[in-house]
């Protein structure tokens, strides 16, 4: 069955009107909802916009270069034992300060005791062994062949230290020498020391006197507790990690600094740096390291900053912004950013002259953080309006408050 062609544009031209008629309904409906209420324009000259101002002044501006890093100690050690031991005495917390040489950790002493003890008495009958030898041996020492060996000794340092020689040459050759020195008797304190024992018997003493050390913690400089979880007579192995010790009194942050701009940072340039977890302060620091090498990567060169703690509130592993002083250009007229607004892709400013707001285009020079530079627009001592100018026209009443 065939359906003829004029039925066909008829149906066609129906639903065409029906489509066209659900398109503007709406947008009838909406403009009636907007039709424009009848407003008195001449009480627009009635409001007072309130405003806050900051003078136009003629100052340096610094420029720097922003990077983000995280904090860190400015010394972090973690403080292990070189002793296997029983814990005797724990004398620190978690988060507690502590002063260089303070005791932190006590391992029982009892094995270590026992063991000075004993090299006190070798040692003593060492000494009087050594004693005995003295007064046994001849004193008859070959004074003439004793300083030839040293001469030839002193030849044979130069040789080696000029690289004249090898290392196994050297040492082949200065066994030979001592060897033939001490038969000159030049030696004998040397040779009764060995033979009565003494000279392992004072190594022994010093042994016993180390170990005996090893059984007091204490701090290697003032800082502050971390990572403790210890408790009084559990078993420690030698190496094994007691807690960690970190010096906040200053702290360090690791930035990079993008390659074409590493030349612009200069060790002691001052860095301005904001946390997230403190936002409501900016700290002052200063480059003290700067990598000689770029990370082929990331194409960017480690920069160290010192930042001092004062409050202590900083804490190692914050996140933190920097702007690090790369150069300084005189005499520049400077505005406030906040005062600066675009309009009509024109940079512009509104100063305000007998509580009016004055709009004016400004064209503008370098910027940092905090300053632009104006080439053209204003002067020195002109009052800018830095809060409370999106809304405002040209010629607005304005009423200026003070922060």
């Amino acid at each position: 069955m065939r359906i003829s062609s004029k039925i066909i544009f008829i149906v066609v031209g129906l639903i065409s009107i029906l489509i066209i008629s659900l398109i503007f309904l709406p947008a009838k409906e909406y403009k009636q909802k907007e039709e424009p209420t009848t407003v008195n324009y001449e009480k627009l000259d009635d409001i007072v916009f309130n405003v806050r101002v900051k003078k136009v002044f003629k100052g340096d501006l610094v420029k720097s270069i922003s990077a983000n890093g995280l904090v860190r100690a400015y010394r972090e050690l973690d403080v292990v034992s070189n002793i296997t031991n029983y814990i005797d005495g724990i004398f620190i917390s978690e988060g507690q300060f502590v002063n260089k040489g303070d005791l932190l950790i006590k391992f029982d002493d009892n094995e270590q005791k026992i063991a000075l003890s004993e090299a006190e008495v070798t040692l003593l009958n060492a000494k009087i062994e050594y004693g005995f030898l003295s007064k046994e041996e001849a004193r008859s020492v070959d004074f003439k062949a004793a300083d030839s060996i040293k001469s030839e000794l002193l030849k044979l340092e130069n040789l080696f230290n000029e690289n004249r020689i090898t290392e196994d040459e050297y040492l082949k050759l200065k066994e030979k020498l001592d060897l033939a020195l001490i038969f000159t008797g030049a030696k004998r304190d040397e040779v009764l020391l060995n033979k009565s024992g003494l000279t392992n018997a004072i190594n022994s003493m010093n042994r016993a006197k180390l170990n005996f050390s090893y059984t007091e913690i204490k701090a290697p400089f003032s800082g502050v507790i971390a990572d403790l979880n210890l408790v009084p007579r559990q078993r420690i192995s030698s190496g094994e990690k007691l807690f960690k010790l970190l010096d906040i009194s200053k702290l360090k942050i690791d930035v990079g600094v993008i390659e074409n701009e590493i030349n612009k940072v200069k060790i002691g340039n001052k860095a301005f740096i904001k946390l997230n977890a403190i936002p409501d302060k900016i700290y002052n620091g200063k480059v003290i390291y700067i990598n000689p090498s770029i990370d082929p990567e990331t194409k960017t060169c480690r920069v160290t900053v010192e930042i001092i703690n004062n409050d202590n509130k900083i804490k190692p592993g914050m996140f933190a912004t920097l702007f690090i002083d790369t150069e300084t250009l005189k005499n520049r007229v400077l505005v406030p950013n906040d005062a600066l607004l675009v309009r009509d892709k024109r940079n512009l400013v509104f100063l305000v002259d007998n509580n009016l707001a004055k709009w004016q285009y400004v064209q503008i020079g370098e910027h940092n953080e905090q300053y632009t530079e104006i080439l053209q627009g204003v002067l020195p001592g002109d009052l800018v309006i830095v809060e409370g100018h999106y809304n405002l026209a040209h010629d607005s009443n304005v009423r200026i408050i003070e922060d």
